[in-house]
């Protein structure tokens, strides 16, 4: 009998161990493992992102630096000049009409006046003839001038034109956009003309479309001009910094 009872008390036992085991231990264990889980994927998360309709991986990505974008030189439109030169041919040359005999150079024979224009007469008569024809005056620059009467000078030691050549390598070459403060710029030049103001500009810049079209040009605002003996020199100049 008493063998009995110690084995119905030993089953009891092991029946609320068992239940025990069942009800507390076992869900500890499964609970710190779940949380294990959970931590583990936080801490090293993988977040999709779609590209072109296709799941990738991210990856982090560097920024890049931003680079310096490069300063762009101002631009220029070259204007044919109208080289003035004596007419040698004075018997069989028509008065007063331009004739071309080079990509940038014209002739015209015209008469000579007893003196030549100076820089402001020239400046007067530009204007006036500028107003006749709806275009805007111009103001006088002096760092426009100052190149303007070097250009003349070098004409008169030359005695001749270059046809735009020394003005283009100063723009081009030398930094002649900054140098004289400008973002557009132009060039009218003779040689070879004792003339007053109004017969310069009216007879020989006006006597063909692409000089004439330079010196009335809307987009200019300022000008330069130099005289030495018969050579003289316009530049035109627009965007003033």
């Amino acid at each position: 009998m008493k063998t009995i009872q110690k084995t119905f008390v030993i089953i009891i036992l092991i029946i609320a161990i068992t239940v025990l085991i069942t009800a507390y231990i076992i869900p500890i264990f499964q609970k710190k493992s779940f949380l294990t889980i959970i931590q583990n994927s936080l801490i090293q998360p993988i977040s999709p992102i779609i590209e072109n309709n296709n799941f990738i991986e991210s990856t982090p990505t560097s920024t890049p630096t931003p680079t310096s974008t490069p300063t762009l030189k101002p631009t220029f439109t070259p204007v044919p000049t109208p080289v003035a030169i004596k007419y040698i041919d004075s018997d069989t040359a028509p008065w007063g009409v331009a004739k071309q005999i080079g990509e940038h150079t014209w002739t015209m024979k015209v008469g000579q006046d007893s003196t030549m224009a100076t820089a402001t007469e020239i400046l007067d008569a530009l204007n006036n003839y500028r107003v006749s024809r709806g275009s805007q005056k111009l103001t006088a620059d002096p760092k426009l001038t100052e190149y303007a009467q070097s250009r003349a000078d070098y004409f008169y030691q030359k005695e001749g034109l270059d046809s735009h050549q020394g003005f283009n390598n100063f723009l081009t070459n030398e930094d002649g956009f900054n140098k004289l403060g400008f973002t557009w710029m132009g060039e009218n030049a003779s040689y070879g003309y004792r003339l007053n103001g109004v017969h310069l500009i009216e007879w020989i810049y006006a006597s063909d479309e692409d000089h004439d079209h330079n010196q009335l040009n809307n987009n200019w605002n300022y000008v330069g001009i130099g005289v030495k003996g018969t050579a003289n020199c316009l530049i035109f100049g627009t965007g003033k910094s």
